[in-house]
């Protein structure tokens, strides 16, 4: 943290010399809710970034970002985000705190920056099923492809490799996590594209207190960059597979033009190991749908998602099933950054629970899902509804005695004020099979500058 605020300290006295070449804006927001229960809904919490706890009366944010232009297609870009909620182990968090070197075809992220929301943000993985926005931003490196890269008149390549520290209290200390993603779009026509993109994670070193301090030198690395089998970590359980945690997911999103509108069609496939890369877990992942009419009168943007996870290479017992998504036996914090999931928030974390060689992280991983999002504009208000029906059914080796089937509903209404900033009102109702139902509402103020 305090490497990263001295090279932003460095950048903005740059700026000073050359005033003329800089632009800023800042945002201000807070927000209160009330509830029925003793949390809010799902949706006032999930997929915000950690902006809301779970079980937040009050939340407010502070960001700002500072552009330098160095050339016609080049700029530096510092930016810094600061919230607070209530009801959170730590109320006071950074957010946001990155600087950012960027071109036409180059993008080099140093700290810890926010990925854009997609889709409306009707999604309910934010078209990613690894990394869906519901965790606050993770420090790091990062070096990407600021925009797809032509190799041809059709093809075209996306491409980006990190570096992340997971700072935070987990099983598995100072554990770090490495990215990579490589995307192939072929432009067929104006009206049709196709993305193939795979990405892939790997938690890594780290001090783990059942197996001490975990191989973190160049060749551990070189294991964890290629997933390749090794066993020099010396773990018992982890020599079996790739050093390390890791896990990927292949995405296939075809998206049509018509005089209707835009139309994306997707498909995103988890894996954890071999069987999950050789499709064995298939259907597993998301199905989608996000279309987007051509005439915005009403309706902005329309999605739907069944997402399914149950089954995770089958249980047959051959060696290559019981997939176990997002848990590890020596990463036992699993797939969590501050006790959040990183990945598909509808699975089940053990709350409060001590990890150890005999208990980990998430106690339902099998999961059956439908969602809808809608978003559009009324007489100068914008609207979002959201619509869950989810079904847990436990972890495939330990099954929950009952079926435990959640419904989420939300909608926001926001009014832009043209001088006075944007006020929202939230409502959201929840219910599940096991326990009552919950109401909350919220309000919203945000100012830009």
């Amino acid at each position: 943290m305090k490497g990263y605020i001295v090279v932003l300290l460095l950048f903005t006295s740059s700026i000073g010399m050359c005033q003329s070449n800089f632009s800023y804006k800042a945002k201000v927001e807070v927000s209160g809710f009330v509830s029925s229960g003793d949390s809010l809904p799902v949706w006032f919490y999930t997929n915000t970034s950690a902006k809301v706890g779970r079980q937040s009366n009050i939340a407010g944010l502070a960001e700002g970002q500072v552009t330098y232009q160095l050339t016609e297609k080049s700029e530096f870009t510092g930016g810094a985000g600061f919230y607070y909620r209530d009801n959170v182990v730590d109320a006071f968090q950074r957010k946001e705190l990155y600087l950012q070197f960027k071109n036409s075809w180059l993008a080099v992220t140093a700290g810890a920056k926010e990925f854009p929301e997609v889709a409306q943000g009707l999604s309910a993985t934010n078209k990613n099923y690894l990394w869906s926005r519901n965790v606050r931003p993770l420090p790091g490196l990062r070096i990407s492809s600021s925009n797809p890269l032509k190799i041809s008149n059709i093809f075209s390549v996306d491409a980006a490799i990190a570096h992340y520290e997971l700072n935070d209290n987990r099983y598995t200390q100072n554990a770090r996590l490495h990215y990579k993603h490589l995307a192939l779009i072929t432009q067929f026509s104006d009206r049709h594209k196709l993305t193939a993109k795979i990405q892939h994670f790997a938690q890594w070193a780290g001090t783990s207190p059942e197996f001490g301090v975990l191989k973190d030198d160049f060749s551990a690395f070189i294991d964890v960059f290629t997933a390749r089998e090794s066993p020099e970590i010396g773990v018992d359980g982890e020599i079996f597979n790739a050093v390390g945690n890791h896990l990927g997911s292949y995405l296939l999103d075809y998206e049509f033009k018509t005089s209707f509108g835009t139309t994306s069609v997707y498909h995103e496939h988890p894996f954890e190991d071999g069987s999950g890369s050789g499709l064995a877990n298939f259907p597993d992942g998301v199905w989608g749908v996000y279309f987007q009419p051509e005439q915005n009168t009403y309706i902005s943007g329309i999605v739907y998602e069944f997402i399914t996870t149950k089954n995770q290479s089958g249980t047959d017992g051959g060696g290559s099933g019981f997939d176990n998504y997002f848990n590890n036996s020596v990463y036992r914090s699993g797939w969590t950054y501050d006790g959040a999931i990183i990945g598909l928030p509808f699975m089940i974390a053990a709350p409060g629970v001590s990890l150890d060689e005999n208990n980990i992280k998430f106690i339902s991983n099998t999961v059956s899902m439908h969602h809808v999002g809608i978003a559009g504009t009324f007489k100068g208000l914008n609207w979002k509804l959201k619509t869950s029906l989810v079904k847990n059914f436990g972890r495939l080796t330990k099954l929950f005695p009952e079926t435990l089937s959640t419904t989420h509903q939300y909608l926001e209404v926001a009014y832009p004020s043209k001088k006075l900033g944007t006020f929202t009102i939230r409502t959201g109702f929840d219910t599940s099979s096991v326990s009552e139902s919950i109401f909350g509402a919220g309000l919203q103020y945000s100012y830009l500058f």
